[in-house]
């Protein structure tokens, strides 16, 4: 490595660095996340060294950090949905059954109908369930540690969320 290079991009780094961390605190409104998806454009800038053949640096940092930025605000909500989504599958929104009423009984025993009717799942799509709705991990982390594809983690939650609502009507 050159020491020309590292001062170039010290350069940079020290030109940018607070404009692209204002622009990405506007839209996370959140500063360590902003800080985070700063430097991981940083770093892969200097992983690539492809930013020496980059005609409008500012233009590129611009549009990385806001869609790097849009990507993580579209996962959060993402994520946020499944664990609501997931959360009415195993809790059905009860509240907590001090004194058990018939329509809190009921309840009761929705909440365990769907507790067997995940156990009775296949063991794989049971698995799936867990790790993409309990361990809130997304599609592609739940493909590479089951070592299958990311349309097979989706094909078996569609039908896994299929066989719950009908057995579960």
């Amino acid at each position: 490595m050159q020491q020309g290079d590292e001062t170039a991009f010290g350069d940079i780094f020290s030109h940018f660095h607070k404009r692209l961390l204002m622009e990405a605190f506007f839209l996370l409104q959140d500063e360590q996340q902003a800080k985070d998806i700063v430097q991981e454009i940083f770093i892969e800038l200097w992983n690539k060294q492809h930013w020496k053949n980059i005609h409008s640096l500012s233009a590129y940092l611009g549009t990385a950090v806001r869609n790097r930025c849009l990507n993580y605000l579209q996962s959060s909500r993402t994520a946020e949905k499944r664990r609501a989504a997931y959360e009415y599958l195993t809790s059905g929104q009860h509240e907590a059954a001090d004194a058990h009423t018939h329509t809190d009984i009921q309840k009761d025993n929705r909440i365990d109908q769907m507790r067997v009717a995940i156990d009775e799942l296949p063991e794989k799509t049971a698995e799936i369930f867990r790790l993409y709705y309990l361990e809130k991990k997304n599609r592609h982390t739940v493909a590479g540690e089951l070592g299958i594809s990311v349309n097979t983690v989706k094909t078996v939650l569609s039908r896994g969320l299929k066989v719950l609502r009908s057995k579960l009507k």
